[in-house]
């Protein structure tokens, strides 16, 4: 909630803040079809940021990002998804600059050069781009933590699980977890769904290297998972209960040593 909190007043904050944006603009480019346009303030601890040419939620739209520390160099970062994100980082060694773009989600950076000469007309452009996309909620839209997103991802660890566990052990399993009890803030912080996985996984990993223990697990049909801030699993009936929590260590351990004592 805090963080919805923030990100709605940093959104009104811009609405009423005028930005004083320097002559000219940073163009860039990665040669291969990627392109940037920045446009910093004339105090150099913001900018507008333009990137277009890639697949992606953010291409096209403005963001109005804060330059700030990035490990050893800066990054002009932004809100995207709920958390704040680098967006370009600039590293400022010899001779000055070197620029490294980071879509989300897509792991490594794209290195981009800089263009030589830049056009000034570019930089009032951006700023109405900004103004009118901003008008129309765009950027609050891609601010805003998507938990949808989040959750199909993180159920895919669950299924995959299940499915090693019919592959190997010739059994069908159902890991269940109530994702209406997991908030946001464990959604973006933890992998929640490979947190709950463990069981499946170990019990496959199992089966796969001692056929005997095929019939030890015949009689379980379902793991229900719980997030929590204890680490325990016992069963009821054909159901493993499982309690996992992210500040527990040596999980696979305790999860084999339990099985082994069925």
């Amino acid at each position: 909630m805090k963080k919805l909190l923030l990100i709605a007043c940093m959104l009104l904050s811009h609405k009423g803040f005028t930005l004083e944006l320097a002559k000219y603009p940073i163009e860039l480019s990665s040669g291969e079809g990627s392109n940037v346009i920045i446009a910093p303030t004339v105090d150099k601890t913001q900018a507008l940021v333009k990137i277009t040419g890639i697949n992606h939620d953010i291409d096209g739209i403005v963001f109005l990002t804060n330059l700030k520390p990035h490990g050893s160099n800066k990054a002009y970062k932004y809100i995207f998804d709920g958390t704040e994100r680098s967006l370009i980082s600039v590293n400022e060694g010899y001779r000055c600059c070197s620029y490294t773009l980071y879509i989300p989600d897509s792991g490594d950076g794209i290195y981009l050069a800089k263009k030589e000469e830049s056009n000034p007309a570019i930089v009032e452009d951006l700023k109405a781009q900004y103004e009118q996309q901003l008008a129309k909620g765009t950027q609050g839209k891609l601010a805003k933590f998507n938990r949808e997103k989040h959750l199909k991802f993180q159920q895919k660890s669950i299924s995959a699980a299940n499915s090693e566990v019919d592959k190997q052990c010739g059994l069908k399993i159902n890991t269940q977890l109530n994702w209406d009890s997991i908030d946001d803030e464990n959604l973006k912080e933890y992998a929640v769904g490979s947190f709950c996985a463990q069981v499946a996984k170990e019990i496959a990993y199992m089966c796969e290297k001692d056929q005997n223990f095929k019939s030890d697990v015949a009689q379980f049909n379902t793991i229900e998972c719980k997030f929590t801030d204890v680490l325990k699993l016992r069963m009821n009936n054909n159901t493993l209960i499982f309690k996992t929590t992210p500040k527990a260590p040596n999980q696979r351990e305790f999860i084999k040593s339990y099985l082994l004592n069925l």
